[in-house]
């Protein structure tokens, strides 16, 4: 039987090492806690069939880099940073290299190959990616996944979006967020700050 555009499916449970599929376009791999006062490390995503891009791709945990790599393969075009926090960015150079993908970072992250700014876009065969500031200090970033209404957003967005971001994000209609720790979230609606 075949879904409608209001059938839903179960987002699937937050698991160390597992690729997930969270959609067409989107699959969540979780590296393993880095200590035991978190539940889960850091989500790294893959977006894209044909051309990926690899968001936040994590620490340098081997086992972590193998699935990413394993998934991804000669499909890995891009390398994106939420931020240039080691636990988000620590393996970026290391997929680089191995990939040849273009690291598209703040200035501060070694190997970078685009200085990532407000609106920088990716435009894949699939999809295009937005790159959104978070506030003022142009050290933090989100990114539109036009194509299925998401935003991936790193550790930066917690329990509700800063009204400068719902400007700015308004005319894509977020509806799912992607965040650096936990559960992907479908209706990202209740986050919008009024």
């Amino acid at each position: 039987m075949a879904l409608s555009e209001t059938d839903s499916i179960p987002v699937p449970p937050v698991t160390p090492g597992v690729a997930r599929a969270l959609s067409p376009l989107v699959r969540r791999i979780t590296a393993p806690a880095s200590d035991s006062s978190t539940e889960h490390g850091v989500n790294s995503y893959l977006v894209g069939i044909d051309e990926i891009v690899i968001v936040d791709p994590g620490p340098m945990d081997p086992s972590h880099l193998d699935i990413l790599l394993g998934c991804g393969g000669e499909h890995i075009k891009w390398i994106v940073l939420t931020s240039s926090d080691p636990e988000f960015s620590e393996s970026a150079l290391h997929i680089k290299k191995k990939t040849g993908a273009k690291l598209i970072a703040l200035s501060d992250v070694d190997g970078v190959d685009e200085v990532l700014g407000d609106g920088v876009k990716i435009d894949a065969t699939e999809f295009r990616l937005i790159a959104m500031k978070i506030g003022r200090s142009g050290k933090k970033f989100a990114f539109v996944l036009e194509q299925e209404r998401a935003m991936f957003t790193g550790d930066h967005i917690t329990d509700s979006v800063p009204k400068e971001l719902v400007k700015k994000i308004k005319p894509f209609r977020i509806r799912a967020i992607a965040p650096g720790h936990g559960q992907y979230i479908e209706d990202a609606r209740p986050m919008m700050a009024d």
